[in-house]
């Protein structure tokens, strides 16, 4: 498996390679993306503007440019710690039939990087505009994408995490028709922010951002509505499709896997979430194509990802999806059922929560953040069994368990302990199995409840009974049998 695991990564590598030219795949300790900032306020502006028609796109050879190389201009751009915009000045340093760059005044780069910058997202624009459709056409004429390389004002993030960019939806608009009481101003064109750090710094690559953002641009044109976190998801996947290194936020999910899929929290490991779930979708419901149903239509969240696996004949629910994703990320076995509890193209080894060791466990509480796993262990000897009980610590039915037994022999075994149909269950780990790992995963019902889900959890262990004969008699035993 993971010989195959191998093969497919050196492949997509060699592709990528051979595609769209030469990266570098070293990466930080993770970046975020601006983007999920700007939304209440584009949703708000949405609700009193409307939304623009369904976007077309002008051939480019058709449209003459605005700008040349060496033309001034201001934009608007964020402070991100204090939330207000300022103007910068910028200049025109590269011309395309794709797009203009322009470059912060007192931001040196070079020509030949600026160059590549250029030749690089026209390769995105074409595959993404190809895959996705094209990107919205309502504030201008002129097919062609701004790239605004500055320093981004942003403060200080733990472990060197960095914001390297952002979409702004409020560009989406002509400042005529954005109410007086918004707080931002458009530069009504489509527009992508770049932070010069991504640019210049040896172990990010840049082109991994612009496609990244890119895909924001395109999504704002089909489902301006869309949930953060299939938005985000969305974009770290078109990232990984052209082959741009997502490990960093693989990991920071890894380290911290109770987070939540749907209540975005604007950490790395969020990003790894969202990029993770749609992966585990689209290995094993149709690839690219279901993914990019999912892209491209105009439901939201749920009900956008079952109405694209509809699409493809899928009747599998999110909540039966997320069910077996979560055990997934713990075993990414792909050996195991049908598939389901494995990734082929990634490696995911959730650590367990909690390990217990020590029985009887008469009661203990947990909770977890909504749409989020735990994953508690129990070991115990060999020759004992362990009766497991879980049950919910309100009246709400929220919490979902299954129980991965790990057989001494190697074979591993999942099952249900507790539906959401039921206030309470029970499983067993039986003799032999040395070690077993109840999932937890929060499942709100309605869906949207932003509320930690709270659960109780019990273990008895007991020594597995023998019968023997001895002068004729039945005897049941935990102790040597005396000699007469």
């Amino acid at each position: 498996m993971r010989n195959i695991k191998y093969i497919l990564t050196l492949f997509v590598f060699l592709t990528v390679i051979l595609s769209v030219g030469s990266f570098n795949y070293g990466y930080a300790q993770g970046w975020i993306d601006g983007t999920p900032l700007f939304h209440d306020d584009a949703m708000s502006i949405l609700k009193a503007v409307g939304r623009n028609p369904r976007p077309t796109l002008a051939p480019p050879a058709n449209i003459n440019p605005a700008f040349q190389v060496g033309d001034l201009k201001k934009f608007y751009a964020l402070n991100i710690p204090n939330n207000k915009q300022y103007t910068l000045d910028s200049s025109c340093l590269e011309v395309s039939d794709k797009a203009y760059i322009f470059v912060e005044k007192g931001t040196e780069i070079a020509q030949d990087r600026l160059n590549s910058l250029a030749e690089s997202f026209a390769k995105i624009y074409d595959e993404e505009t190809k895959q996705f459709g094209p990107p919205p056409n309502t504030v201008s004429n002129d097919p062609r994408v701004y790239l605004l390389i500055l320093d981004i004002i942003d403060g200080a993030r733990p472990n060197g995490v960095m914001l390297l960019g952002y979409f702004s939806p409020v560009d989406q608009y002509r400042n005529a028709d954005i109410p007086q009481w918004a707080r931002q101003k458009s530069n009504e064109a489509n527009m992508l922010y770049i932070d010069s750090a991504s640019l210049n710094a040896k172990n990010i690559n840049i082109d991994s951002v612009v496609a990244h953002e890119f895909s924001h641009l395109i999504q704002w044109a089909r489902d301006p509505e869309e949930s953060t976190w299939i938005n985000e998801g969305l974009a770290v996947y078109t990232e990984n499709m052209f082959g741009y290194n997502v490990q960093d936020r693989i990991s920071a999910f890894v380290n911290n896997p109770t987070v939540s899929l749907r209540i975005w929290g604007d950490k790395v490991e969020n990003y790894g979430a969202a990029y993770l779930f749609l992966t585990y979708i689209s290995e094993r419901f149709g690839g690219l194509a279901t993914i990019t149903d999912i892209f491209k239509n105009e439901l939201e969240d749920i009900a956008g990802i079952e109405g694209a696996l509809s699409n493809h004949g899928i009747k599998d629910s999110f909540r039966d999806i997320f069910t077996d994703w979560v055990i997934a990320n713990y075993l990414d076995d792909t050996n195991l059922a049908d598939g389901r509890y494995g990734y082929s193209t990634v490696d995911v080894h959730l650590k367990s929560s909690t390990v217990e060791t020590q029985y009887p466990i008469v009661q203990k509480s947990s909770s977890e953040l909504p749409w989020s796993a735990r994953y508690i262990e129990f070991n115990k000897a060999e020759e004992n069994t362990l009766t497991l009980t879980i049950s919910e610590s309100d009246n709400l039915i929220d919490i979902n368990a299954g129980l991965i037994n790990f057989n001494n022999n190697g074979q591993i075994n999942v099952s249900s302990v507790k539906s959401l149909d039921s206030q309470s269950g029970s499983a067993s780990v039986p003799k032999d199995n040395s070690r077993a790992v109840l999932v937890v995963s929060s499942q709100p019902n309605p869906p949207d409840q932003n509320r930690n889900s709270s659960f109780l959890y019990s273990a008895e262990a007991k020594a597995v009974s023998v019968a023997v004969t001895t002068s004729g008699r039945d005897i049941t035993t935990w102790g040597k049998i005396k000699k007469d």
